[in-house]
């Protein structure tokens, strides 16, 4: 072997050394060859071969991406060829962001609204029937202009004076629909208004009629309320901040961690003055400035000048100057060396940091910054590389951002008296339902164009077909469920809701022929839910005297809670189910936070007390979190890692509070298989998908609609000979001092089912609705009169048997195992009763004889009469 030449001999053995500069994008180090699933680069690089021809230069030398290799790019019919060459998915045309790097796409789009829409002064388009309503669609005020006198209602409609129709059925019903309630002034009587109350006994009622106060929250310096009025002069002649609160010159209430932290908090930043507290010292400029010590910083150019300017001489320290430590041995750094006028620095090359000897160099693993990329993030040595999911493709301009390759999202949105459709490609908006009396809770079903939805006024649970929302069917009825939280199970097809009264979380079949209660313990007022059906899991938000987030399996198995501490009311919640994170809004803290979700890795993305005054939901597509804010009357949006660049979708001051949002794409339900699909799971009745605890876990589990039990084999349904004793009651939360992070201690299992035969503790027989026993003092009463009055004891026996076999067979019909119950039933199934709703069936009988029962073969129900 000959002699190795002087240039190359230099360069291996600065390699050695590492004082050589590593490439950038290097995946492995200079090899002679590269396996077989790897591009050899021409610089003798090593990189995967998924890498070639991505539109991303990952060799240093761009021989990855060459035109020889790659050719010429010739678009396909479903994409959109820019002029400046590249290929971009078709939906991405016109969607008021320019996906070429010329921005040929957004250039020659129709921006003119159809015949059936009103064009806004800003571009936008509404629906006609939106101009002149009294409420600002377009955002800036032009489909309200020059509307002259208000327009007329058709037949069997209410005209309000402030502009505006509603159905002529709402008038006098106890609840503002007119914005100043004019419909609540027609010489109602006084059994139509007034006693609508949807609050419980413990909490206030805002005059929205819809939103609930802790009373606690009543007169603590933050407007809770829309409207403020829990803080208002008539309801706090004193108001006073609590202990762990500074309160405000202006009397309004901030926590004690924002006073002196260099920004006003309040309004009148009184929680700046008089801090008197030090300022940190600021670090020198490296790059311009010389550190004298003690924060002293002078410009370098006065080091070494002969002069002293540091107050100890530390810019003329003897035998230093004009001395270049790199000359030696790179000054012992690994990549640079920067020679100073005092002394040197190392320096690092991208994608590496200095290490704690300030001269060695490690790589930087940019994956642990939370959105350095939209989806998957491969760290490599000195730099790192994102990648999308499948059906998303990386953006032209930046590489780093993932974008939807199909369809165009748009957003859902209830606002109480109807449901609209926002495009988020296109300033649109459209109403999909109409005339709703309080539209809450809302999800869909992509795959079939289906939505649902609850109202809190009719307490029902309705659904439509999206592009026909007039045409709305009932799924629960009437007067049986007040939900503030619904969400749809796109695969296995049933609906979950939180009932805030009946203190459950419950599911039903699309038809609403087959309902049960999942869980029922320890819980005290569910708000959101939110469901994960691929792998089988269920979370939930409760805002009670335990604030919490929990999560179950969709069967109600292994429930946990995952967030407990630092949140007071966690109104919406919504899942990311491409990065496998829940996020929230909490309208008392003010804030927006994720997890991943078993509740690790949790991040505050925004804190802001002007766009989260009082949100109310949340969801999340792509980079970015959408949420409506009661205060505001609006739904807005920011990136969803960094809290940043927060802008309105909507006009701000809506006519009517802005209440569920949810994002309408297909990507938001993935498909997944359904397990249950084949001969029902063998389920006699309920099938539902289990959560994934393995890889052994099962996939479905059976369960029987409410009345019925699970028979031992875990399939069959048969009818339930024990009713579940009601308990008039708010739930109690047992709390643990062992722990400060969990506050309430929860049952692992929500629900179980109980073979036929196997009476619990809390069971009861059929015909004791009050579940009593007979007392000691009793037996010992009818003893004496037995040995007193036999004959008369025989005779009163006889009737009391008599009357108890009548009950027990008029109560219960099962020639159709599946019913429904209703809530005015005396006899309730449902276990957290409110006292003041329902009698208890003792009060029954004593009050007088038991009430004839109905019973229907079709759909059994019971009846008061």
């Amino acid at each position: 072997m000959g002699p190795i030449p002087s240039f190359l001999g230099c360069s291996v053995l600065l390699l050695l050394a590492g004082l050589l500069p590593r490439q950038a994008h290097t995946i492995t180090s200079f090899e002679s060859t590269c396996r077989s699933d790897q591009f050899r680069c021409g610089n003798g690089m090593c990189i995967p071969l998924g890498y070639v021809c991505d539109r991303e230069a990952d060799c240093a030398d761009a021989s990855d991406e060459s035109r020889s290799r790659c050719g010429s790019t010739t678009c396909t019919p479903e994409q959109f060829t820019c002029k400046s060459g590249e290929c971009i998915p078709l939906a991405w045309m016109c969607d008021q962001h320019s996906d070429c790097r010329d921005g040929s796409d957004e250039a020659q789009c129709n921006k003119t609204c159809r015949s059936d829409e009103f064009t806004c002064g800003n571009g936008h388009c509404v629906q006609n029937r939106f101009k002149c309503d009294r409420d600002d669609d377009c955002g800036d005020g032009s489909d309200e202009r020059n509307c002259g006198a208000v327009n007329k209602c058709p037949p069997g409609a209410f005209t309000c004076p402030t502009g505006g129709c509603i159905s002529q059925e709402w008038v006098c019903d106890g609840d503002d629909d007119c914005i100043d309630g004019a419909d609540e002034k027609q010489n109602c009587s006084a059994k139509a208004g007034g006693d609508l109350h949807f609050c419980q006994n413990n909490e206030f009622q805002c005059n929205d009629r819809t939103t609930c106060l802790h009373r606690t929250w009543v007169c603590d310096g933050e407007k809770d309320c829309p409207d403020g009025e829990d803080e208002s002069s008539e309801n706090c002649p004193t108001v006073t901040c609590r202990p762990d609160q500074f309160q405000c010159r202006d009397r309004s209430c901030i926590a004690g961690n924002l006073i002196c932290n260099g920004q006003g908090d309040c309004a009148d930043g009184t929680d700046e003055v008089n801090c008197n507290i030090t300022a940190p010292i600021k670090p020198c400029n490296t790059t311009s400035e010389f550190d004298c010590g003690g924060g002293q910083c002078i410009p370098l150019a006065k080091v070494c000048d002969r002069r002293k300017d540091c107050p100890n001489g530390e810019d003329e320290p003897a035998g230093k100057c004009s001395v270049n430590e790199c000359a030696t041995a790179n000054g012992g750094c690994m990549h640079t060396c920067v020679n100073l006028a005092v002394g040197y620095r190392c320096e690092c090359h991208a994608g590496y940091k200095l290490a704690p000897d300030n001269r060695s160099c490690v790589d930087i693993d940019e994956c642990e910054t939370p959105g350095v990329c939209s989806q998957q993030c491969i760290n490599q040595v000195g730099s790192f590389k994102c990648e999308c999911q499948e059906g998303y493709m990386r953006v032209m301009h930046n590489h780093t951002r993932c974008k939807a390759s199909e369809g165009h999202a748009s957003l859902l949105l209830t606002r109480r008296h109807d449901i609209r459709k926002i495009a988020l490609d296109r300033p649109e908006m459209t109403s999909i339902v109409n005339s709703t009396k309080s539209s809450t809770a809302l999800d869909f079903v992509f795959r079939t164009g289906m939505i649902f939805w609850s109202d809190v006024t009719t307490k029902s649970i309705y659904k439509s077909p999206i592009d026909e929302g007039n045409e709305k069917t009932l799924v629960v009825k009437h007067s049986s469920v007040t939900s503030d939280g619904l969400a749809v199970d796109w695969i296995y097809n049933h609906v979950y809701y939180t009932d805030t009264h009946k203190c459950t979380i419950e599911l039903t079949n699309f038809e609403g022929s087959m309902g049960k209660v999942l869980v029922e313990d320890s819980v005290d007022i569910p708000r959101s839910i939110a469901l994960d059906p691929i792998d089988g899991w269920m979370y939930w938000s409760d805002w009670g005297a335990s604030p919490r987030i929990e999560r179950a399996g969709m069967d109600g198995s292994h429930r946990t809670a995952i967030i407990t501490y630092d949140v007071k009311w966690p109104n919406g919640i919504t899942l990311d189910l491409v990065l496998k994170r829940i996020y929230w809004v909490d309208g008392k803290l003010n804030i927006i936070s994720s997890a991943n979700f078993d509740g690790s890795q949790r991040r505050q993305v925004l804190y802001s007390s002007e766009y989260l005054r009082h949100p109310f939901s949340i969801t999340t597509f792509e980079d970015h979190v959408y949420w409506t804010d009661w205060d505001k009357q609006a739904v807005f949006k920011a990136n969803k890692f960094t809290g940043q660049d927060v802008q309105a979708v909507t006009a701000t001051h809506m006519l009517e509070h802005p209440m569920v949002v949810h994002v309408y794409h297909p990507y938001r339900q993935p498909d997944g298989v359904n397990h249950c699909q084949s001969v029902n799971g063998h389920c006699s009745h309920l099938c539902l998908p289990a959560p994934r605890i393995n890889e052994r876990s099962p996939r479905i589990s059976c369960a029987c609609p409410t009345g019925l039990k699970l028979m031992s084999d875990g399939l069959m349904c048969v009818e339930d000979l024990y009713v579940p004793s009601v308990h008039s009651r708010r739930p109690i939360h047992k709390t643990t001092g062992k722990s400060p992070v969990s506050t309430t201690e929860l049952p692992q299992i929500a629900h179980s089912e109980v073979p036929v035969g196997n009476a619990t503790e809390t069971s009861r027989p059929e015909g004791k609705p009050d579940g009593s026993k007979p007392s000691p003092n009793n037996n010992i009463v009818m003893i004496v009169l037995i040995t007193l009055t036999g004959t008369s004891v025989v005779i009163l026996l006889t009737i009391l048997a008599y009357r108890r076999c009548t009950r027990a067979v008029n109560s219960m019909n099962f020639e159709n195992p599946v019913y429904h119950k209703t809530t005015e039933d005396h006899f309730s199934l449902e276990k957290n009763v409110t006292p003041h709703m329902y009698a208890t069936a003792m009060e029954e009988e004593v009050s007088g004889p038991v009430p004839p029962m109905v019973t229907n073969t079709s759909d059994f129900s019971y009846v008061r009469f």
